[in-house]
């Protein structure tokens, strides 16, 4: 699906998007994640985003095992400039942290990013 267009048809896997907040400083420094419409991780999602949810594969799938990473896969999404590599999925009960998100296109279409399961909860 790289070299190809891909269509709003394709993304139908659904995943929360959450970013963390801290609130507080030093003894008191709280940190909590939220959906990026405002839902704490906490309660049920308001709404999902939907993706395009692929599988690495080849060369991506051997560099995934060298550096030990279980599950990890390609995603793509409407772009969104909220979503960062400070960010996190979570996918079927399963968290994973955001790799390297970009715009392939440059024009603000879509957005393109690797996902590996996070070992300590994102």
């Amino acid at each position: 699906m790289e070299n190809e267009k891909i269509q709003a048809g394709d993304l139908r896997t659904q995943i929360r998007i959450q970013h963390k907040v801290t609130t507080g400083t030093g003894a008191n420094k709280n940190s909590s994640w939220f959906d990026l419409d405002g839902t704490p991780a906490s309660s049920p999602p308001k709404a999902y985003t939907h993706c395009y949810w692929y599988p690495l594969g080849g060369a991506e799938t051997w560099a995934a095992q060298a550096q030990q990473v279980v599950d990890a896969a390609n995603v793509i999404i409407r772009y969104n400039s909220a979503v960062t590599s400070q960010c996190r999925v979570i996918k079927d009960g399963v968290i994973y942290s955001i790799i390297a998100p970009n715009d392939p296109d440059q024009h603000r279409h879509w957005l393109k990013f690797k996902v590996k399961a996070a070992v300590n909860g994102g």
